[in-house]
């Protein structure tokens, strides 16, 4: 039986009005997200992972309240009112956001989702390179691949996951990134299933706030095209380009360089293979889904696996990938520069 007992001091703190039975929403990997109906509007309620510092809402709502002056759209965290953002209770951090119009969904109906998600992320990055922000909270090292593969490589494999492992800690070297690449403050997350889309399949809203962070667009990059082109264990080469051709008509590809946005794909797709193994070790981070596994381990370990898959199976199309992307950046580039 569910636990609701959160729902009445939650309903009085952030003054909500009268709920109707709360909605568990399970496409998320960290925290737990309940969508609430109430007499005073729609709203998201989530219980924040323990790991994350409450700094990491005031960071969202400052960067949210930006990008909406600028007419891009994220929900608003609501505050109490006393002003806090979070209601404490039963050993943990509630918080509650507008719910935004519009559908997710886990995989694009088809390609034009794809474009109108690009350009959408390609407006993004345009609004954010104008902005500087000093950050009160980031997740530890996220993104930090080279850091994660040391963690990583200190860790002893038990025979269950030493193949994993050992493929992990032999292959991703191989992957970083140049330094020097120029950074900006990026979203984070780009996964599909955060973006918002009306009837008719338009871009309405962009949903996570906890992860902007300042880095480069090929890990961006490379972390969206992840999620909008991969189907089971195999990638679809035309999600990825049509991803890439919607980010294009924001004027955005021309700086950048195909080979390195497919390095970046197979960068991000093993680093979150490397967290997925390394919570097979602490067993502490990870949502995961009872009924189709009997552990958290055990669905970390599958979870891993399939990124490896999704990796190989990159790496073999990398060449029939690479030509439509070299034609996509030189398009870009004939318009931005004539």
């Amino acid at each position: 039986m569910l636990d609701l007992t959160w729902l009445d001091p939650l309903v009085q703190h952030f003054q909500l009005g009268d709920p109707d039975p709360p909605e568990a929403i399970r496409v998320g990997l960290i925290h737990q997200t309940w969508k609430l109906n109430t007499s005073e509007g729609s709203f998201i309620a989530q219980r924040l992972h323990p790991r994350l510092d409450p700094a990491v809402t005031e960071d969202g709502q400052a960067v949210g309240q930006w990008l909406r002056q600028q007419g891009f759209p994220v929900p608003q965290f609501r505050r109490a009112r006393d002003g806090s953002l979070h209601l404490s209770w039963a050993e943990g951090l509630w918080r509650v956001m507008e719910c935004l119009p519009g559908s997710s969904h886990s995989t694009p109906p088809d390609g034009s989702y794809l474009e109108e998600a690009g350009a959408a992320v390609g407006r993004l990055h345009r609004l954010l390179a104008q902005w500087q922000y000093r950050f009160r909270f980031q997740i530890p090292h996220f993104h930090d691949t080279a850091h994660l593969w040391q963690q990583l490589r200190q860790r002893d494999p038990a025979p269950e996951v030493r193949a994993e492992w050992q493929f992990l800690i032999e292959t991703v070297p191989h992957l970083l990134l140049p330094s020097g690449i120029p950074t900006q403050i990026i979203h984070g997350d780009l996964k599909f299933n955060n973006f918002l889309f009306d009837e008719q399949g338009r871009f309405v809203g962009l949903v996570d706030l906890d992860t902007f962070m300042y880095h480069n667009l090929y890990v961006e990059l490379g972390d969206a095209l992840r999620s909008w082109g991969k189907r089971g264990n195999t990638f679809q080469p035309k999600a990825i380009l049509a991803g890439l051709r919607g980010y294009a008509q924001t004027g955005n590809l021309h700086t950048l360089q195909p080979e390195l946005i497919i390095q970046g794909i197979q960068l991000i797709t093993l680093e979150l293979g490397i967290r997925f193994l390394q919570d097979w070790f602490e067993d502490c981070y990870w949502n995961w889904d009872p009924q189709r596994y009997p552990s958290r381990k055990a669905h970390n370990l599958a979870r891993c696996q399939q990124q490896i898959c999704l990796y190989q199976d990159l790496t073999q199309m990398a060449p029939q990938l690479l030509e439509p992307m070299r034609a996509l950046v030189a398009a870009a580039r004939e318009l931005a520069f004539g």
